[in-house]
C-alpha cells in the first residue's frame, strides 16, 4: 500500500477551511500525514490550522509557513516536506469525499501511471454567483480516461484534486514557480507527459469545491484562466491549430504555427451581432434575443442539475455567462501578446 502525504496550500481561507479540515479528518484510508502550508494569510486561517493540529496530535499534521507568494511555491514547500510515496494535492476551498484517497491511489498500481486526477464536483451553491460557477466552471467527465499528452482540449488537470508520485515531482523539480496562477497545474501535467508519464483520470476520486462568491473574484478567475491558455500553448505546443465552433471542435496538428480560436463562446456571438449591427442596425435586436436564449439555456442546465430557478434568476445566469466569456477572452488576448501564441 502506497503512503500518502496530503498537501493543502492556504491563504485567507477562513470561510472554507473548517469544512476542508473536517473532511481531511474523515478520510479512509487516512493519509500518512497532512501538510498545511500557510501562504501569508492575514485572517484567522493560521489559527484554524494550529487548532486542528493540536486536536490531532496523534496524527502527523505539519504546518508550514511559506513567505513566497503563490500556490506553486506553497505546494512545492509542502511537497518538499512530504515523506509519502504519493503527494495528494487539494485546496482549502475543497471538501474531499471520505473515499477520495482510496480511488486516487487505485490507478497507481500501474507503474506507468505517475499521477491521478480526480473529479471536482461543485459544493451545494448558495448565491447566484456560486450557482453559476457550479453550472459552468470545472465541469468534469464521469468516464475514467488515461492520458499521454497535453493539448489545449485535454490532458490538463487542476491541483484541487491531483495525486502525483513524489519521485516524479522531485524529478521535475516540482511546480514551476515562474508560471502565473491558473496555469501551474496544467504546466506540471504537460511536463509529466514530456517525461513519458501517463495520467489517469479517476472520477470516483471526488472533492467538492466551493466556488467564488462575488462577481469580481469570479471574473478575475476567468481572466486568469484565459491568460494561462496562450502561455501553455507557447510552452508545450510547437505546431497545431484548434478551432472551436458551436457543436464542433476541429484540430490540425501539422499547421506551421500554433493557435487556439474559440468561436463557440458566448462573447464571440455577441461580437458577431455587434459587427452585423454596425452594417444593419435592426440586427442589434438580436442581442436581446440572444441574451434571452442564454437565460433559457441556463435555466435548463440548472434544472438538469436539480436546481429550479426563476426566469429572472435564469436571466442573471445568462448575463454572468456573457461576463465570464468576455473576461476569459480579454485574458486570452492579453496572454497572446505577452507569450506570442494566438489564443482568441
Amino acid at each position: 500500500m502506497l503512503n500518502v502525504s496530503v498537501v493543502v496550500p492556504i491563504r485567507n481561507a477562513s470561510r472554507t477551511l473548517p469544512a476542508c479540515l473536517a473532511a481531511l479528518e474523515r478520510l479512509e484510508p487516512p493519509p500518512m500525514e497532512i501538510i498545511l502550508v500557510d501562504n501569508g494569510s492575514t485572517d484567522e486561517s493560521l489559527s484554524l490550522m494550529r487548532r486542528f493540529a493540536h486536536a490531532h496530535h496523534s496524527k502527523r499534521v505539519k504546518i508550514l509557513e511559506e513567505q513566497r507568494r503563490g500556490a506553486a511555491a506553497a505546494r512545492n514547500a509542502g511537497a518538499r516536506a512530504a515523506d509519502g510515496d504519493v503527494v495528494a494535492f487539494t485546496d482549502s476551498d475543497c471538501v474531499p469525499d471520505p473515499t477520495w484517497l482510496r480511488h486516487l491511489l487505485g490507478p497507481l498500481a500501474d507503474p506507468k501511471v505517475c499521477a491521478v486526477a480526480g473529479r471536482v464536483v461543485s459544493a451545494p451553491p448558495g448565491s447566484t454567483v456560486e450557482l453559476f460557477s457550479s453550472l459552468y466552471t470545472l465541469q468534469s467527465s464521469e468516464k475514467p480516461t488515461r492520458y499521454r499528452r497535453w493539448t489545449p482540449r485535454e490532458g490538463g488537470f487542476p491541483t484541487a484534486n491531483l495525486g502525483v508520485r513524489r519521485e516524479s515531482l522531485q524529478a521535475l523539480g516540482g511546480f514551476d514557480e515562474e508560471v502565473e496562477i491558473y496555469g501551474e497545474d496544467y504546466d506540471l501535467c504537460a511536463r509529466l507527459y514530456k517525461g513519458g508519464a501517463e495520467i489517469e483520470y479517476a472520477p470516483d476520486a471526488k472533492v467538492f469545491h466551493h466556488h467564488r462568491v462575488t462577481i469580481p473574484s469570479m471574473l478575475r478567475q476567468a481572466f486568469g484562466f484565459g491568460r494561462s491558455h496562450p502561455y501553455l500553448l507557447s510552452r508545450h505546443v510547437l505546431t497545431g491549430v484548434w478551432l472551436d465552433l458551436p457543436g464542433y471542435v476541429f484540430s490540425w496538428d501539422r499547421f506551421p504555427f500554433r493557435a487556439w480560436v474559440d468561436l463557440a463562446a458566448a462573447d464571440k456571438k455577441v461580437m458577431a451581432i455587434l459587427i452585423v449591427g454596425t452594417l444593419y442596425q435592426p440586427a442589434l435586436l438580436l442581442l436581446l434575443v440572444y441574451v434571452t436564449w442564454l437565460a433559457v439555456l441556463a435555466g435548463r442546465r440548472a434544472k438538469s442539475a436539480g436546481k429550479l430557478v426563476s426566469p429572472w434568476r435564469a436571466m442573471e445566469l445568462g448575463v454572468l455567462l456573457l461576463a465570464k466569456s468576455f473576461a476569459m477572452t480579454v485574458g486570452r488576448w492579453w496572454g497572446s501578446v505577452k507569450y506570442g501564441a494566438i489564443c482568441l
